[in-house]
């Protein structure tokens, strides 16, 4: 017996917690440099909330995904801003 793995029992890879999976576009992402635009989020699926001093800039997914050296990244489009109570 080998220990080899037939092709179909390898699991296709998945992203690092530190390989980007997400670009955000519109709002106060248009400032940010490219190292805070394009990043990792667990679940791309979800809205995001990017804290941004003394406020948090929300962005949702969307179905567009743009190349990104030799990535598909999906698009986050900035939705909202709301501020934190003091």
């Amino acid at each position: 017996m080998t220990n080899e793995l037939a092709t179909e029992d390898v699991l296709p890879r998945q992203p690092a917690p530190t390989e980007a999976n997400i670009i955000l576009r519109g709002g106060p992402a248009e400032d940010l440099p490219d190292h805070e635009r394009v990043r990792y989020v667990p679940d791309p699926g979800s809205m995001l909330k990017l804290p941004r001093g003394n406020h948090y800039a929300h962005f949702a997914p969307t179905t567009e995904t743009v190349a990104h050296g030799e990535r598909a990244l999906r698009v986050f489009r900035w939705t909202r801003t709301t501020y934190v109570a003091e």
